[in-house]
This record gives C-alpha cells, structure tokens and sequence, in this order.
C-alpha cells in the first residue's frame, strides 16, 4: 500500500487523513505536515495521521503521493521546497480550486522524475474548521481531476485508487474549464459574501441592523466566515475566471436595479424583477431536484381555466376565481414557478 504525505492540516487536509486512515485500516502510512504546530498536534490528536514531521524534507522523502492541502497562493513556495526531496517516481497532487496556475507552477518546479496530477475534492461547504474534519465529507463526492497532457497512466492510478478509497468519484475535466466552474461555485460566493457582508456592516446602522439578521442573511454571508487567506490566494490564482462571472452578476445586478427604479417595472408580473425572482426559484428547484443538468422544457402553455372559474371570473375577477375554482389540475411540475401567484 502507498505511504501518503498531507501537507496543510487544515480541514481538507486533515479530513482526507481521517479518511484514508479509516478506509485503509493500517495499512497505509500517512505523514502529516504544516506550518502550524499547533494545527499539527490536533491533527494527530484527531486520527488525521500517524505522525507528523517538523521539517518538509523529511515529510515526504518517504512518500508515494503527497497531496498539498494549503490555500492555492501557498502551492508555489511548497512544490518550490519539496522537488528537491521527492523521490523516484512520487506522484505529486493538490487540493485547490485553481488549476491553470497549479499545473503551470508543478512543471517549472517539480523534477522530472516525479508527476504531478490535479485535484480538487467537491465536498461544498460541509466542514469549515479543522476541529470539524471528518472522512465522511467524501463519501459519494465527485473530485475533480485534471491531468496534464503528459501525466503518465500510473499517475493518474494513484490519484484515482486515493479517490475511490475514501468514497468519492473521479471527474476528469480541462483545467480552463475546471476553474471556470470552481470560479462559478466557490469563488463567486466567496466575492458576493464579502460584499454584501461588508456594504452592510459598514452602515452606521449596523447595530441596529444586525439585530434583524436572520436565516436568509446568514446563508448568504457565511462564505465570509473562511479563512481570509484561503480566499484571497483563490481569487488571486483564478482571477481572470472570477472577473468574468463578476461581470455576468454586474450585468443582473444592473438590470435589477432598473427594474426597482421604474415604478411600473418592479410591480409588473412579467417584468425583470419578477422574471428574475422566477428564474432563480426554478433553478434551485431543478438543482435541489437533482436535474439541474437536464434541459428544462422552455414552452410555457396559457393555463386554460376550468368553466366554473371562467363564470366566477365575470363576477369576482381572475384571481379570487382561481383561489374560489378549486377545478381539477394536471400534476404540476415541482421545479415551475405558477406565475398566476404573481398576478
């Protein structure tokens, strides 16, 4: 069995050691590595590792994988420091969101005789805190894998054998598009918490504002709650990808404002504030459903009303008719939104 070394014992890193520890049942070595002595020490105190080093060389002189789970930025510095002391054959991975960079800087850094095989693990948002790792973020978890051109099969071997033994499943992807989407879904949310944590917070009012914050502030604001560093080397490795989905928001954000401007337009059921509510709500269903990678059927049909509400329409008008009608409906379709609500 492979001897792993896991640099940067944060969440990831010590989730993963949890995680190959358990699923491995002793049978694998697995060398534990961070800046943070501190960090270290609960890492070993939680199962994360059999033993931790203090000094990078002789954390992975032994290895057969070292998987680097430091912030994206930090990626440069560690591959700099260990090429020297990889041996013969060692496959070299990573946990970060931005892989353009990665792969870059693993083949003007790394030697030659050692490869390098991206990854991504796409657990979301389950564990935040070192204190809360835990190997089960990975069960049924797809990990992204991106190779480059000349990775040689074992290689890919070693990272995959990693990724099915803890429970997830391996997706190969072209980094281009890799940190297109990881801009989309992390880093995005990530520039949006920030923002509106930040434009709030910075009000005079803030104190008595804050004593509205509820549910619906809280889950959009709680990417600020990451570690600053982690999200700052993310943007800064990713950041033409993540200038691209800003300006994509702008553009809404912008249309919406508009809307809420005209007095007409932000009252209108057909108009862009509510098309963009409606959109959004339909989505979430589609993606909550578990279908969000299936065409949506764009048609929209006029709902014909049943004749005991087209009477009552003449009397009480269309909507009281409709809450009156109680007629026969076909199935409806849980992820369309019924715009008749909105009129």
């Amino acid at each position: 069995m492979p001897n792993y070394t896991i640099i940067g014992l944060g969440r990831i890193g010590t989730s993963l050691g949890m995680a190959i520890r358990s699923r491995q049942g002793g049978k694998s070595r697995v060398i534990g590595y961070d800046a943070d002595s501190k960090t270290q020490t609960v890492a070993r105190q939680m199962g994360a590792v059999d033993d931790v080093e203090w000094n990078l060389d002789n954390a992975v002189k032994d290895a057969d994988l070292v998987i680097v789970a430091t912030p994206a930025g930090a990626l440069y510095d560690v591959f700099e420091a260990i090429g020297p002391y990889l041996k013969q054959g060692a496959v070299v991975t990573d946990t970060s969101p931005a892989k353009r960079a990665v792969l870059k800087w693993a083949d003007e850094l790394l030697p030659s005789h050692v490869s390098f095989v991206g990854g991504n693990p796409l657990t979301g948002a389950s564990v935040t805190e070192q204190k809360n790792a835990s190997g089960h973020i990975f069960h049924n978890a797809k990990w992204a894998v991106v190779a480059p051109p000349d990775a040689p099969q074992h290689a890919i071997r070693a990272l995959t054998d990693l990724i099915e033994a803890v429970g997830s499943s391996p997706v190969f992807m072209d980094s281009h598009e890799h940190d297109s989407f990881a801009a989309a879904t992390t880093g995005l949310p990530a520039i949006v918490a920030a923002a509106v944590m930040n434009a709030v917070s910075t009000s005079p009012s803030w104190s008595e504002i804050s004593r509205f914050v509820g549910t619906e502030f809280d889950q959009v604001t709680s990417p600020a709650s990451a570690d600053p560093a982690s999200s700052q080397s993310a943007a800064a490795t990713n950041s033409d990808m993540l200038v691209h989905w800003i300006d994509q928001l702008i553009e809404r954000f912008q249309a919406l404002r508009e809307g809420l401007i005209d007095e007409e337009e932000r009252f209108s059921p057909d108009g862009v504030v509510a098309n963009s509510f409606v959109q959004a709500w339909e989505q979430r269903a589609r993606l909550e459903a578990g279908i969000a990678d299936r065409r949506p059927v764009t048609d929209e049909r006029f709902t014909i009303p049943t004749a005991g509400e087209g009477m009552m329409g003449m009397f009480f008008g269309s909507r009281v008719a409709r809450a009156m009608g109680g007629g026969k409906e076909k199935k409806k379709d849980a992820t369309k939104y019924d715009r008749r609500r909105m009129r």
